[in-house]
């Protein structure tokens, strides 16, 4: 062990998320100066099985405060990870794992053991002089990922529990990510001026997107085809179009609640079906409830050679789920995000899995995230099939966005 990498002092502070809630900040800094400092994001659809928070629930901050959070790193944490190497990532993150010893984080709280182990991380990144997007690279030849852009937010991004959640575009083969950037900026304009020409625009969601007032999945799936064309592309063939049903958010004991309008899963089978077959979807998220593996699988098989069904909520970056999923053989993708797991070395156990599967990893923010823009660094490091981090608006996502800019140009 390097007495450069043995860390000094862990810090902690409570700062915000871009939804303007409280979240927790952590930095990481060793004898010789190097330093690392990261802010965990929060998620507002949820999985069941992801890492869980640790919130004061008082009156401060609508019972949103994470002062008993930050009260266990200074009191308690902190000394079990000082004079440690930050060096050792495995190492420092089974100290989290072993204080804690719940399966998803009840004690230490996910978002304290998301901030302390991301900022170990680009701590020993920035000790050993390397840039984050190439430190520990699993990959000889670096690339930038396929980015997936949302063009709408629903459900639990727009206060409506009972839409489909995301709609996005990406592209489908080789791409160009300044000609893909320039595609996404006309379809995300041309939307914008085809929604206030209707007086149908009514704001952002929670990661950027449109607001998907009076349209159903069809308007808005239609509307972004529109888009594609009117910039000359083909849909499906140059650009293709995602959704996160994130359907566990709008189900409910055996139906789901869907507009308003109660369905069971074969009809909800139906209209995704329709979108497959009639919109050019070709990647769907999370499509039934969380623990139905069966519908997963089936329309996997059904669709098998049209659209790619992406696990999230079903999988929560979790090991043991991820097996289940590879086992029933439910999935094509998976969504990656740390602070489901909790720490670095979780995520790329998970990572891992999946590509000895053939299973793609989609790399993601979450909808209350931050400024930071480490993500985009991980997602080139990390050798992950796409990106996921919002839309093409507020900064908390351009800046990943950009950061993806600044590293392609480092890459040629």
């Amino acid at each position: 062990m390097k007495d450069s990498s043995i860390i000094e002092k862990v810090l902690s502070r409570r700062v915000f998320d871009s939804r303007g809630n409280p979240t927790i900040e952590t930095e990481i800094i060793t004898k010789s100066g190097a330093h690392g400092r990261a802010i965990s994001p929060s998620g507002a659809s949820t999985g069941k099985n992801e890492a869980v928070e640790i919130r004061d629930k008082d009156e401060k901050f609508n019972g949103k405060d994470v002062k008993r959070g930050l009260e266990l790193i200074d009191n308690e944490i902190a000394s079990l990870l000082i004079g440690r190497s930050c060096e050792d990532q495995k190492a420092f993150d089974k100290i989290l794992n072993d204080y804690d010893q719940t399966s998803q984080k009840k004690r230490i709280g996910g978002n304290v053991s998301t901030s302390l182990s991301i900022a170990n991380y680009l701590c020993a990144s920035n000790l050993n002089k390397t840039p984050a997007f190439n430190f520990y690279a699993k990959s000889e030849k670096l690339k930038i990922p396929k980015p997936e852009i949302q063009i709408f937010g629903g459900g639990a991004h727009s206060g409506n529990q009972n839409s489909f959640q995301d709609f996005l575009i990406y592209p489908i083969n080789n791409f160009s990510y300044e000609q893909f950037l320039n595609s996404v900026y006309n379809i995300f304009n041309y939307t914008k001026e085809k929604l206030k020409k209707n007086n149908n625009f009514f704001g952002y969601c929670d990661e950027g997107g449109f607001y998907p007032n009076k349209l159903d999945q069809f308007d808005i799936c239609e509307i972004i085809n529109e888009g594609i064309l009117k910039s000359n592309l083909t849909p499906n063939q140059d650009l293709g179009i995602s959704i996160d049903v994130a359907a566990s958010n709008f189900y409910n004991q055996g139906s789901y609640n869907l507009y308003n309008d109660e369905i069971d899963k074969i009809d909800l089978t139906n209209i995704l079906s329709k979108l497959i077959n009639d919109f050019n979807v070709s990647l769907i998220e999370d499509p039934f409830y969380e623990e139905d593996f069966n519908s997963f699988a089936l329309l996997k098989k059904q669709h098998t050679k049209s659209v790619k069904i992406i696990g999230d909520d079903l999988v929560c970056s979790n090991y043991d789920l991820l097996n289940k999923a590879i086992r029933n053989k439910c999935v094509d993708g998976i969504i990656v995000k740390i602070n489901q797991c909790g720490t670095i070395s979780e995520t790329l156990e998970v990572i891992q899995l999946a590509k000895k599967n053939n299973i793609q990893t989609i790399l993601s923010a979450r909808s209350g995230d931050t400024e930071d823009v480490f993500l985009s660094q991980f997602a080139v490091a990390w050798d992950v099939d796409m990106i996921k981090v919002g839309s093409f608006s507020r900064s908390e996502r351009t800046s990943k966005w950009n950061e993806l800019i600044r590293i392609e140009e480092k890459l040629k």
